[in-house]
């Protein structure tokens, strides 16, 4: 697939049918086990997120959560097609990740005033994967943040490429967009990459 064949949209209320009947009929056609996800996980604390798997209920909070501006992210569209969706925020909005972090004693080197902006996860429909998708997301993401004034963005490849699931994306793909390894946790790596919209320097 062709970069400029995909139209990048950011999500917005307005938005939400189409993202809605993206999660019910189209993004997990081959993994229907996955369905119930409404790409809350980071979005919740961890022992809510493995506990909470009533479909109708996360669908519900992932609507109220679009409505009210909270969910954040991108969607791709081909031929007024929703085909992919990224989840991405400020690093501290999500509530997974700030406790996780703290529950491994993992602290970030920067100043707590610089703003990051945190890639959660992407969603590419089956028949586009594989195609570019996920990059051109993550290529909006990186200039609407540099644009916003974010001096980072952050993502969070599993450190097994091998897993069947790949949903925080690759270190590949994010080596291949100028990311950097910022630290191992051991289950999951700190891809960063540095936008230059700040010039102080961080400790």
């Amino acid at each position: 697939m062709m970069e400029q064949e995909v139209v990048i949209r950011r999500l917005e209320p307005k938005l939400c049918g189409d993202w809605l009947y993206f999660f019910d009929n189209i993004a997990f056609q081959d993994h229907q086990d996955w369905a119930f996800c409404y790409c809350l996980e980071g979005h919740l604390d961890p022992k809510t997120q493995e506990e909470w798997t009533d479909v109708k209920e996360r669908r519900e909070k992932a609507v109220e959560l679009i409505q009210a501006g909270e969910m954040q992210g991108y969607l791709a569209y081909r031929a007024d097609k929703v085909i992919g969706w990224c989840n991405v925020n400020e690093r501290k909005n999500y509530r997974y990740l700030t406790e996780m972090f703290r529950k491994i004693g993992y602290q970030a080197d920067e100043a707590e005033d610089i703003r990051v902006k945190a890639v959660f996860c992407f969603l590419i429909a089956p028949d586009y994967r594989g195609k570019g998708v996920a990059q051109s997301l993550l290529k909006r993401v990186c200039e609407d943040a540099a644009q916003e004034g974010y001096a980072y963005v952050e993502a969070y490849p599993f450190a097994d490429d091998q897993l069947e699931f790949q949903y925080h994306g690759t270190s590949g793909m994010y080596g291949r967009n100028g990311f950097k390894e910022a630290a191992d946790l051991q289950y999951v790596k700190v891809m960063r990459k540095e936008l230059g919209t700040q010039n102080q320097t961080h400790v």
